[in-house]
C-alpha cells in the first residue's frame, strides 16, 4: 500500500510528465522544448518533501556501484522516462551524446556538467561548464555532448524523450585511445513506481 508521500508524489510526476509531453508536442524537440522542460522539472524538485532521501536509498559502502537509477516515470511506449539518480561516492563519465533529448536537475549534492563540441580531427574540446544542484539544472538536445563528475553524495533528476533502456546508440569519447565508441544501455535500473514495484 502506498504511504500518503508517496501517493502525493505520483500525482505530482505524473503531472509533470503530463506537462512535459504538452511541450514536447507544443515545440518539437528543440532548444525551447527543453529549456521548457527543465524550467518544469525544477518546479517538481522543489517539492522537496515528496522526495525523501530515505525512499531513495544509496548504494551501500564497499560495493562496486557508485550510483543508482530510479525509474520514477516511464510511458508504455518508453518516451518520456524521468529517473531520480542517487550517488554515494564520485561518479563520472566520459564525454558522451545521448541521441535523445535529456534534461538535468538538482535536488541534494552537486553534479559538474562539462559540455563539448567535437573537432575536426574527431575528438572533443571542451566548450563550458554547469554546476548542477537544487534550484538549477540542464537541457541538452539528442546530438549536445556533456559528461558528468559527482564528488558528493548527491540526489538529481534526469529526464530523457525515449528510455535509457532504449539508447542504444549513444557514444562516447575514449579520450585514451582517442576514438568514439557505443555507451551501453542501462539496464540495472530500481522501479520506484509504486504501481509497478514488486510484492516482497
Amino acid at each position: 500500500m502506498p504511504t500518503p508521500v508517496a501517493t502525493q508524489r505520483t500525482a505530482a510526476i505524473d503531472a509533470a510528465m503530463a506537462d512535459i509531453r504538452a511541450i514536447e508536442n507544443d515545440l518539437g524537440v528543440t532548444r525551447s522544448a527543453v529549456d521548457a522542460i527543465r524550467t518544469r522539472l525544477l518546479a517538481l524538485a522543489a517539492e522537496r518533501e515528496l522526495f525523501p532521501l530515505d525512499e531513495f536509498p544509496a548504494p551501500p559502502p564497499g560495493g562496486g556501484e557508485r550510483s543508482r537509477l530510479y525509474r520514477l516515470a516511464q510511458d508504455d511506449d518508453d518516451r518520456f522516462a524521468l529517473y531520480a539518480q542517487r550517488s554515494s561516492a564520485e561518479v563520472s563519465t566520459p564525454a558522451h551524446n545521448h541521441t535523445t533529448w535529456a534534461v538535468v536537475v538538482g535536488f541534494e549534492g552537486q553534479e559538474l556538467n562539462r559540455f563539448y563540441a567535437r573537432t575536426d580531427d574527431g575528438g572533443v574540446i571542451e566548450t563550458g561548464q554547469h554546476m548542477v544542484e537544487a534550484g538549477t539544472g540542464v537541457a541538452m538536445l539528442p546530438d549536445d555532448l556533456h559528461s558528468i563528475h559527482i564528488n558528493t553524495p548527491s540526489l538529481n533528476f534526469h529526464c530523457y524523450g525515449l528510455a535509457l533502456e532504449r539508447l542504444d546508440e549513444r557514444v562516447f569519447f575514449d579520450a585514451r585511445n582517442r576514438a568514439w565508441k557505443t555507451f551501453n544501455s542501462v539496464s540495472n535500473i530500481h522501479e520506484a513506481r509504486p504501481d509497478r514495484r514488486r510484492n516482497p
